[in-house]
């Protein structure tokens, strides 16, 4: 675009005061309208005459790219001005060339620059098309390539001719590393993305601004790692005809940094031992990024713990005499401690404030105590963990020397759900499924209008959960209604009540089942807990496997015979079972939906016939799992070790139905579903144990994110009957958000290493389920 200077004669000047406008005019356009133009001026005929806006008027038409250059002239006629505005237009492109491609065609060319025959001449657009058209050229593999204008077509012809000079098609031949002595090659491999050719993998571009990422990145990692002074550096090798190149990655490694000592500086309420059970880093271990920043988190953490909300935690090495270590410096600005004032909880329109204060009262977040961060981010989890928000977030605010108030902004979600789905696994096949379900159901927000009923207004909001499904399938088919009140009559007890039909083709007869479980149980305190639980339920036994019978000539049926086991026969037909279950429940997990540290146990009695019945035996449960976190990334994904076990004894005469068998997912994995168990019948098919211990440990670590999880596990277990099985393996865990929940899916192969010859063995289990 050109430049120019706006002027006038000075013998048409015109005097400006208290003239007007008269005529405004455009002249010297020709490909654009005078309506275009005049859009941009603003002396209009009739206005004011002002010199100062004519100059603008002439700089915002000079703004257009159809126009080079403005000139403008102004008139005196009577007690008017006419204005004249004489612009020269851009010149158009007369054509656009490409002279030199070989191996790119004049189509793909084109798709590269932003203008066309015709346009108006842009110098600037047709320079970024010069650059654009190299760096095609050089995603193909031209390294070599150039493309320049030719100006004299472009000055004399308005012609634009792309002049090109392909080069060979280079390909990086190799990729060496050279220098690295403590962190192998095959980890470097992964820190770059030049790489050599490899057909139709892999196209082995050398590029100079990768090379330079790929020196960054590896320079990056190296002090990730440890060592502070490394440098990398990066040579290219060129055959004679410049078609291959060998790509050299030249390193520096330098010392290995370690811890000397751990100081912290400017902590005066929290000593050093406090803040050193928090740290990864002590003395003689390698001074990382990855633990520079955890531990840097880590203290801050422990501040908030203790109300320093705004407490500053700034890690750095000291470099001190002796080479490769360094003293890791704490340098800490505690401020002031703080007080919680109030929680004020905005943006929930349908849940009640109490279901939200619930969860922070749970780790003691409470108005008057400590305003501990930690505390707050679990409270905050536990929400988001419900499902009743998709985003929560907690800040403080306030100016109160002592105290600061904690909003809670919160974002609901739907929490009413019609389901229709299927899901599979291999303990019960596959499984149809229609559900509908409230998460924050409220049992006493009736309904005042239809409106409110079928808008979705009426019985949501009190953090109650109520639930129907239905689930038919090839081998089970189930249906329930169930109703959870976590906090009965705004008190520390809880109510579960469930009314369920199951039907289970079992190996030798069909199981029907009717009835409903009531349970009630309070919180003494964040970790204890006990419930009562009763239970009534009729057990249908029908349909028992039989045999033909024939007579002798073999042609002709005499009857049939139950080939069902004893067991079995001795419960066939109607069987009304009731029982009183009492248990207590110790937990002390950093989470109740995915634990990493702590443990919990359990304790159980249930009495059968208590209310009544045709059964009258015991069953006596315990358990216990520990978790721990066995190395957490610098996204705080964790590594947890979780070790268990449990058991179950029956105290006098239990029927087939209740008592107790291993195998499938939960259970022994490598075994099939109830592949575990003392045999009878004439095909031994199982019957049950009176007793069954359980004892496994299982290693999970995120593959990717949150969502895929990676597992190593090891499952054992004892009944009544044969050796002690032990089955050691590995799987593949998915989290899938899908339809606001969390759908999980496990792939798991167990290899038996211990077991029975009558245990029925099963290398692949899977659980799979999907909503839609």
């Amino acid at each position: 675009m050109l430049l120019c200077f706006l002027a006038y004669p000075e013998s048409t000047r015109a005097q400006s005061s208290g003239l007007r406008v008269g005529k405004v005019s455009i002249q010297g356009n020709q490909a654009v309208s005078t309506g275009t133009i005049l859009n941009r001026v603003r002396s209009r005929s009739g206005s004011v005459f002002n010199e100062k806006t004519v100059a603008q008027d002439a700089r915002r038409i000079l703004i257009l790219p159809q126009i080079a250059d403005v000139t403008w002239d102004v008139t005196q006629v009577a007690d008017q001005v006419h204005i004249t505005f004489q612009v020269i237009e851009t010149p158009q492109i007369a054509s656009v060339e490409f002279l030199g491609n070989k191996n790119i065609d004049v189509k793909d060319l084109s798709k590269e620059i932003e203008f066309n025959t015709g346009d108006f001449l842009d110098r600037y657009l047709i320079q970024i098309g010069a650059e654009a058209l190299e760096e095609l050229y050089h995603k193909k593999g031209y390294y070599f390539a150039t493309v320049h204008v030719n100006e004299s077509a472009l000055r004399n012809e308005r012609k634009v001719i792309y002049v090109i000079v392909e080069g060979p098609k280079l390909r990086v031949k190799k990729r060496r590393f050279v220098g690295n002595e403590l962190i192998p090659t095959r980890k470097l491999k992964g820190k770059v993305k030049t790489s050599a050719y490899f057909p139709i993998f892999r196209k082995g571009r050398l590029d100079d601004e990768q090379l330079e990422q790929d020196k960054m990145a590896l320079q990056t990692y190296y002090r990730e790692k440890g060592f502070l002074d490394a440098r990398v550096f990066y040579d290219t090798d060129f055959n004679e005809d410049n078609t291959r190149v060998e790509v050299t990655f030249i390193i520096e490694e330098g010392p290995e940094y370690q811890v000397a000592t751990i100081r912290f500086e400017g902590n005066e309420k929290l000593l050093d031992t406090r803040l050193r059970e928090v740290l990864q880093l002590e003395p003689g271990k390698v001074f990382t990024q990855e633990r520079q920043i955890i531990d840097q988190r880590s203290v801050k953490r422990a501040y908030g713990k203790e109300g320093y909300i705004y407490a500053n935690v700034l890690l750095e090495p000291e470099y001190t005499d002796q080479q490769g270590q360094v003293n890791a410096v704490f340098r800490i600005r505690e401020n002031n401690q703080y007080y919680l004032g109030r929680l004020i909880i905005r943006g929930n329109h349908e849940t009640q404030d109490k279901v939200v204060r619930r969860a922070f009262d749970y780790y003691d977040f409470t108005p008057g105590g400590i305003y501990d961060t930690d505390a707050m981010e679990k409270g905050r989890r536990r929400l988001l963990g419900g499902g009743f928000f998709e985003n929560l977030s907690v800040l403080p605010i306030g100016n109160d020397p002592n105290y600061r108030d904690a909003l809670a902004e919160v974002r609901e979600t739907r929490t009413g759900l019609i389901i229709f789905g299927v899901g599979v696994d291999t303990n019960s096949g596959v499984l149809g499924q229609f559900a509908i379900e409230q998460r924050n159901f409220d049992i006493a927000k009736y309904p005042r209008t239809m409106r409110e009923l079928f808008s979705g207004d009426a019985f949501t909001g009190g953090g109650q959960r109520l639930k129907l499904s239905f689930s038919p399938g090839t081998r089970v088919t189930t249906g329930y209604i169930n109703f959870f009140e976590p906090y009965l009559f705004d008190q520390p007890y809880y109510m579960d009540l469930t009314l369920m039909l199951f039907r289970r083709w079992r190996e030798s007869y069909l199981e029907e089942r009717r009835g409903g479980r009531a349970t009630f149980g309070h919180r003494f305190t964040r970790n204890w807990s006990a419930e009562i639980s009763l239970r009534a339920e009729d057990v249908r036994v029908s349909d028992l496997d039989y045999r033909i019978l024939y007579d002798e000539t073999g042609e002709e049926r005499i009857g049939r015979e139950i080939i069902a086991p004893d067991d079995v026969r001795d419960v066939e037909g109607s069987n009304f079972l009731t029982s009183v279950k009492g248990g207590i429940v110790y937990n002390k997990t950093d989470s109740i939906y995915r634990p990493s540290h702590g443990y919990k146990f359990n304790v159980g009695w249930e009495q059968f016939g208590a209310l009544g019945g045709e059964f009258d035996f015991a069953s006596l449960s315990a358990g216990f799992t520990n978790y721990h976190t066995v190395y957490m990334d610098i996204a705080e994904r964790k590594t947890v070790w979780a070790t268990g076990i449990r058991g179950n004894r029956i105290i006098g005469d239990a029927p087939v139905f209740e008592r107790f068998y291993a195998g499938g997912i939960g259970s022994l994995r490598g075994f099939d579903y109830r592949g575990v168990s003392p045999r009878g019948g004439i095909r031994d098919d199982p019957i049950g144990s009176d007793y069954l211990i359980l004892a496994g440990t299982e290693l999970t670590h995120p593959l990717y994110e949150e969502v895929v999880y990676g597992k190593l596990f090891c499952d054992s277990g004892i009944v009544d009957e044969g050796p002690y099985r032990v089955t050691v393996g590995f799987g593949l865990e998915l989290v899938i958000p899908q339809l606001f929940q969390m759908i999980p899916m496990h792939f798991d192969f167990g290899f038996p290493v211990m077991s029975d010859d009558k245990d029925d063995e099963e290398v692949f289990s899977f659980s799979f389920g999907m909503t839609f």
